[in-house]
């Protein structure tokens, strides 16, 4: 099956984290030019883009100037700054001459488009294209991670609607999993977990989903974060107990 990898959490990665408004994340995914893997965000999900950057350290933050100037956006950004990532960059993404186009941030403000140096749009890697007429993710998350995620003992293969994946770790709240099959952003899907003599089934929203190309010998494949939506948290915390290791995580692998 699939293998995870580890790094250096010290160091950045060559992850591009991109956070906008729903309705315009489909023009920055398909025209902004960033460098590496990109994860797109909603607005309207920036705690689970916290999580993400705080876990995986991505070489540069992007946000939409939109999102800036509203007040969840405004603390965003400051507890960003708090955070402080060495070798991390945020920037700015403008629209200039019908492009989403990058610009350093200054003072907190976008520098005009005369100062900007405009880069030929391509097409980032993302998990999969995004319908922007449907909400991306559900409603703003304040805090990052709100209850403890624990280690699968075992491997367990899940069953997904558009074939198998791997579950990595789990809560009662949300789960990291490894899917061969594409899996977008604000999807939502439903998952067959394997258990004692039965299936336990529950419907799950897709958070965050990056594509990985490791440089061992595995298939390409996406690591993506689940939030469940409609399943009795005593009925998953029973399923956690008999599943996963009894030391919480400290941080996503």
């Amino acid at each position: 099956m699939v293998l995870a990898l580890l790094r250096d959490a010290s160091m950045p990665s060559d992850i591009s984290l991109v956070v906008a408004d729903p309705a315009n994340l489909t023009a920055i995914r398909d025209g902004a030019s960033l460098p590496g893997r990109v994860m797109l965000f909603a607005s309207s999900n920036l705690g689970s883009a916290m999580e993400s950057i705080r876990a995986y350290r991505p070489k540069i933050v992007a946000i939409d100037a939109a999102v800036v100037q509203t007040t969840s956006g405004a603390q965003f950004v400051g507890r960003l700054e708090q955070f402080a990532m060495p070798g991390s960059t945020t920037l700015l993404l403008v629209q200039h001459e019908g492009r989403w186009i990058t610009t350093p941030r200054s003072g907190g403000r976008a520098a005009t488009p005369s100062q900007v140096q405009v880069s030929a749009p391509s097409k980032p890697v993302v998990a999969a294209p995004l319908e922007v007429a449907a909400p991306a993710v559900r409603a703003e998350v304040v805090s990052t991670r709100r209850v403890p995620r624990f280690l699968v003992k075992d491997s367990l293969d899940v069953v997904i609607e558009s074939g198998c994946a791997n579950l990595v770790d789990f809560s009662v709240l949300g789960a990291q999993l490894v899917s061969l099959p594409v899996l977008r952003p604000g999807q939502k899907i439903k998952i067959g977990l394997p258990d004692t003599g039965d299936m336990l089934n529950v419907v799950a929203q897709v958070a965050w989903s990056l594509f990985e190309k490791p440089q061992i010998q595995a298939e390409p494949h996406y690591r993506v974060g689940l939030e469940f939506t409609d399943a009795a948290q005593q009925m998953l915390e029973k399923y956690r107990q008999r599943h996963c290791g009894d030391q919480p995580l400290t941080q996503r692998r």
